[in-house]
């Protein structure tokens, strides 16, 4: 047989995507499974979005878009970084993609080269050591893990900073955690990426999703640290847009021409119809994400309420995004039945059994004594999720 990339063999399986192709294969099985695995609202896309890709197509915007994006939208994502954020960009600094997701691999492409170093705190979304992987750059781990919680430092990233670092990719707010960093601590590590000279990824595509605690873009800092700052953003979960797929980078020119050198070779523009809705999005009235953000913060307190009356786990109160770490360690080493309790994938798989409840392991972010629970379900089905997992927690046993 005819060997594959060596690269593709140092990929571990994507168990998020496994898990949502088993979810689609119980739920056809008539399974009543509630869902929450998946980081996607489960809210509609707003109506005057949907309207302007219906007018889109209709006014025949179906052809092929420059690479980089419509100058509209681009310059509306330049507006919002403006008037929200307090940074100014040029449509030339921007470029659009199919979703947050092609936008950070693209990133990771222009600026990497082989046994260049990318550090990544932990825990953290599983793809981002797999890109990193992919590109044939070595992702470096700074473990964030304390009794009582995950918290990253300055000092921590320092101790991991060598001659091949090439960027850091930074979550905030955070997946899988909640966390909101503050300025200070941005600050901290803006200016290691300065001093280093190294990049600073910005994943904030949970920006609109902060609770507690105000959110700062990372390139609002300083102009130094701008320099040195990819901000990778997308549509997908404060609008609701998930399907739509619309990501969006701003950074120096000189990496933005990269990534779009990069994606005319690829994936080439964007959906056109996509872009118009986009455009709406950013536009239009915010209403309809404050509807969202208000209600994504109910789920949140009521889910940590009844986490946190539940014997043998433990969490902390997420800040922002739509998730929750929760510690299931105190469970490993009990069973019920023929089930027993070994790590987080086997309780995940416990509790889907029993329940009819699939949550994800923490294994996927790099913490194995925890699962993500996602609150972006509805107050219903976490209410009835709630009581179906306590229940199957009394009936383990040593």
């Amino acid at each position: 047989m005819t060997s594959l990339n060596n690269r593709v063999s140092l990929m571990d399986i994507n168990l998020s995507a496994e898990f949502r192709s088993q979810l689609e294969s119980l739920k056809r099985a008539g399974r009543p499974i509630i869902s929450l695995n998946v980081g996607e609202p489960d809210f509609n896309t707003p109506e005057h979005i949907c309207q302007a890709a219906i007018e889109a197509i209709e006014q025949g915007f179906t052809k092929y878009t420059p690479v980089e994006g419509i100058y509209e939208l681009r310059e509306a994502i330049c507006t919002k970084f403006r008037e929200e954020n307090n940074v100014e960009y040029t449509p030339a600094d921007i470029i659009v993609s199919t979703g947050a997701k092609q936008v950070l691999a693209n990133a990771l492409y222009a600026i990497c080269n082989e046994g260049d170093e990318v550090l990544i705190p932990t825990p953290c979304w599983g793809s981002y050591p797999e890109m990193v992987k992919l590109i044939g750059a070595t992702p470096v781990f700074v473990n964030t893990e304390e009794p009582g919680g995950a918290v990253l430092t300055a000092d921590k990233i320092k101790q991991h900073i060598t001659d091949k670092t090439k960027a850091i990719i930074l979550n905030n707010p955070h997946n899988p955690t909640g966390a909101v960093y503050d300025r200070e601590l941005l600050r901290e590590i803006g200016n290691l990426a300065h001093e280093g000279n190294f990049y600073v990824i910005s994943d904030e595509v949970y920006e609109y999703l902060a609770y507690e605690g105000e959110f700062f873009s990372m390139a609002s800092i300083s102009s130094d640290i701008k320099a040195k700052t990819i901000t990778v953003n997308g549509l997908s979960k404060a609008f609701a847009m998930t399907g739509w797929r619309v990501g969006y980078a701003a950074g120096p020119k000189q990496v933005i021409d990269a990534m779009r050198l990069i994606q005319s070779y690829t994936t080439s523009n964007m959906n056109s119809i996509s872009q118009k809705a986009a455009v709406a999005a950013l536009s239009g009235s915010k209403e309809s994400v404050d509807h969202m953000v208000r209600e994504f913060d109910r789920r949140r307190r009521f889910i940590v309420q009844r986490l946190q009356q539940m014997q043998g786990i433990s969490c902390l109160t997420p800040r922002g995004a739509f998730y929750i770490m929760v510690n299931v360690a105190a469970f490993f080493g009990k069973s019920y039945k023929d089930c027993m309790i070994r790590n987080s994938m086997d309780f995940s798989m416990y509790i889907l059994n029993e329940t009819n409840v699939l949550m994800s392991p923490g294994v996927i972010f790099m913490a194995p004594d925890y699962v993500r629970i996602s609150y972006s379900n509805s107050l219903e089905n976490l209410e009835i999720a709630m009581d179906r997992m306590e229940k199957a927690l009394r009936l383990l046993t040593d």
